[in-house]
């Protein structure tokens, strides 16, 4: 009997040192990364992109000096899309992406000069030039990925991304402000799309590096806000700069900003109805008529009349952040909203006064503080109407910090608790046969 238990308890300490030694050897696990995540990151990335595209457009036409320090950031911007893949297909890979993507843009800007200059044996050597370059881009990005980043789909891609951002500058050059911001329109649908695409195919491609994600309806839901919130500091900074350059396509494009308020409050309609709605849009109009009266007197030089139009400006901002508190205070705290409004309208008089002064580099510094501050305030408004309504999205959304169901199998590390049962069953067996055999 007692042999029997002196083996028992060795078995056991066996086993428990065999499980010891599983858990140490078990290589760390690497940490799965939301697809809502980086679907954004890669959205974002790609919105920069024609952002900084159409500033240079519309800089380069009016002969603004900004144009060089737009041009700078423009393609940093093809520097930060080719690190962004190089977690997944390596610093090579990355750093030919991003080689690949500036002579894109170098290519583009060759187009615009010979356009600008009506050179067209100059147009057309530049134009073929950079369309054979759209198309290494997809070959390359094809040849990292071909399962799920089709030839013939990039190409497309990219084609139509070439084929739009021409229509725009056409339009632009020609003056037809309509054309020109319809243009835009279209680019900026496509490019969503093709960052989507590119998204889709990496996380296909390693599943095992990302969690499960939300409900459609969440997704699609934030990102939408997402896009109404970035229309509206790309208008914003277009009018900025337009305004301050003289440009007569100003009034056009402060229209397009004011019908962005229109379709923000739209967008909360289903949630807190017409009226609620319409009251949005005419406080965020107020907020756009007064931003431009602001811009006005600092541009004048009245120092009385922008201290009027700045204090009414701001009261306008706490109006807004009364308004969305009322409809939800259970999600949108009131200070919360006040000093995200409050932010967005310092950052955005950052921006103003740094343009207004040609200090270019802080102007195209403080938009990019414009843009991170507002999807900051976008995702808060997202998660307040999902919190309040999750019925309409697939249940409510999982609390910050809160641990994230339905991770990949290959995060989990099953085989030590494998090992575990086979070696207990195995030990149970040998227990069993021993006892057999004395009997």
């Amino acid at each position: 009997m007692k042999a029997s238990y002196r083996r028992i308890v060795l078995i056991s300490a066996l086993l428990v040192q065999l499980v010891a030694a599983a858990v140490i050897l078990t290589p760390p696990s690497r940490a799965a990364t939301s697809p809502l995540d980086f679907r954004n990151a890669m959205r974002k990335l790609w919105e920069d992109h024609i952002t900084w595209t159409r500033l240079t457009i519309v800089q380069f036409f009016n002969g603004d000096p900004e144009v060089q320090a737009t041009e700078a950031r423009l393609l940093q911007n093809q520097v930060d899309i080719g690190d962004a893949i190089k977690p997944y297909y390596g610093e090579a890979a990355g750093n030919q992406l991003t080689a690949l993507l500036k002579t894109h843009i170098t290519g583009a800007a060759d187009v615009l000069a010979a356009a600008k200059a009506g050179d067209q044996a100059q147009l057309q050597a530049a134009t073929t030039a950079w369309y054979a370059n759209a198309n290494d881009i997809a070959v390359s990005l094809h040849n990292a990925n071909p399962d799920h980043w089709p030839l013939a789909t990039l190409q497309d891609l990219m084609k139509m991304h070439l084929d739009q951002t021409t229509a725009e500058a056409v339009a632009n050059l020609k003056k037809d402000y309509q054309a020109d911001i319809a243009a835009y329109e279209v680019v900026h649908e496509h490019i969503l799309k093709m960052a989507d695409a590119l998204s889709a195919g990496i996380m296909a491609q390693f599943p095992e590096r990302f969690a499960a994600p939300p409900p459609a309806a969440q997704v699609d839901f934030r990102l939408a806000m997402r896009k109404l919130w970035e229309d509206h500091i790309t208008w914003t900074r277009l009018t900025i700069v337009q305004f301050f350059d003289g440009d007569p396509e100003v009034q056009a494009t402060e229209a397009r900003l004011l019908q962005n308020q229109v379709d923000i409050g739209n967008a909360i309609k289903p949630y807190y109805g017409e009226a609620a709605g319409d009251q949005l849009t005419a406080l965020l109009k107020t907020h756009i008529t007064g931003a431009a009266d602001v811009l006005a007197a600092a541009k004048a030089g009245d120092q009385a009349q922008l201290q009027a139009a700045t204090t009414a400006w701001y009261a306008n901002a706490n109006d807004i952040a009364a308004f969305l508190h009322s409809a939800n205070p259970d999600h949108w705290p009131l200070a919360t909203l006040q000093d995200l409004m409050k932010m967005h309208l310092d950052q955005t008089t950052t921006e103003a006064v740094a343009n207004l002064k040609k200090d270019y580099p802080a102007d195209i510094a403080a938009y990019e503080a414009v843009h991170l501050h507002i999807l900051k305030m976008a995702d808060a408004l997202s998660d307040g109407i999902i919190a309040q309504f999750p019925a309409q999205f697939g249940g409510a959304a999982v609390p910050p910090g809160m641990p994230t169901t339905g991770a990949p199998a290959a995060d989990r590390q099953p085989w030590p608790l494998l090992l575990t049962g086979a070696l207990l069953l195995a030990g149970g067996w040998w227990l069993r046969r021993r006892r057999a055999f004395t009997a």
